[in-house]
């Protein structure tokens, strides 16, 4: 059942805030300056944790199934699926392969389980939103296909966060160590609302049938990469009552596992 009690945009404004104070070092030049540095994966971590946080407020059976050591939950986790594949998933619930790993939700990050119930993939996508679109949609198509085709059943979720600043400060276009940073140039809202709109293409499937997401939800920030990052609330940010509001994307997911795990 789903808990409309809970603060639905939990997530996005704790992220937004971790985002303000994180320093993302660059190996390259030594710059602690940056938020985001697209060779970590720091980002996606963070906020996996913040979902599945969400997920266990929203959804008591799936809260009650984790307490009772039924399911376990994993960050970058290794899932084995039916036809022998595995794959490292963002955020991985299901049963973990070795019992002694089952535990509260402060089990460890990195296991490896099969009879996988969902799957979430995170995405940012902060700088090049034009070049960035077929790299995030392909990613995301395929990691819906990959759960379905090994276990129909399982709940396939993703979640992108799209950044709607005007300048952004590119760890990997710095020519020095020091010095004036070189900030990038945005259309904005335009940049942000082509990405976001393309997304939208995405497959959605229903009833639990067929190959697609099964809850798709899109956050946006504005953030510079320098100074604090502000949740960004307005169009093109998917309103209230949208398919890819976080607040549905939360409820999408809450019912499926419901009535699927029941």
């Amino acid at each position: 059942m789903f808990d409309k009690s809970a603060n639905q945009l939990k997530t996005p404004i704790r992220f937004t805030k971790w985002m303000s104070t994180h320093i993302a070092n660059d190996n390259k030049f030594g710059r602690r300056v940056f938020r985001y540095h697209p060779r970590s994966d720091a980002h996606s971590q963070r906020l996996c944790e913040f979902v599945l946080d969400d997920i266990l407020s929203c959804c008591s059976l799936l809260r009650e199934h984790v307490e009772k050591n039924i399911v376990a939950w994993g960050i970058n986790a290794n899932a084995l699926f039916p036809n022998n594949k595995t794959k490292t998933l963002d955020l991985a619930i299901g049963e973990a392969t070795d019992p002694v790993l089952v535990s509260d939700t402060r089990s460890p990050r990195r296991v490896s389980m099969d009879k996988i119930r969902l799957a979430c993939e995170a995405k940012q996508c902060m700088t090049e939103h034009s070049k960035t679109k077929p790299r995030i949609f392909d990613e995301l198509s395929s990691s819906h296909e990959i759960v379905h085709q090994g276990i129909p059943g399982a709940i396939s979720c993703g979640i992108v966060v799209v950044n709607i600043s005007r300048e952004y400060a590119s760890p990997t276009r710095q020519a020095k160590a020091r010095g004036p940073l070189i900030m990038t140039a945005h259309r904005q809202p335009a940049a942000a609302e082509g990405i976001i709109n393309h997304l939208k293409g995405l497959t959605m499937r229903k009833d639990g049938k067929g190959v697609g997401f099964d809850a798709f939800a899109v956050i946006v920030i504005d953030c510079d990469n320098l100074g604090e990052c502000r949740l960004h609330l307005d169009p093109p940010a998917p309103e209230p009552g949208s398919p890819h509001h976080y607040e549905m994307f939360l409820k999408m997911i809450s019912d499926a596992y419901t009535s699927r795990f029941s």
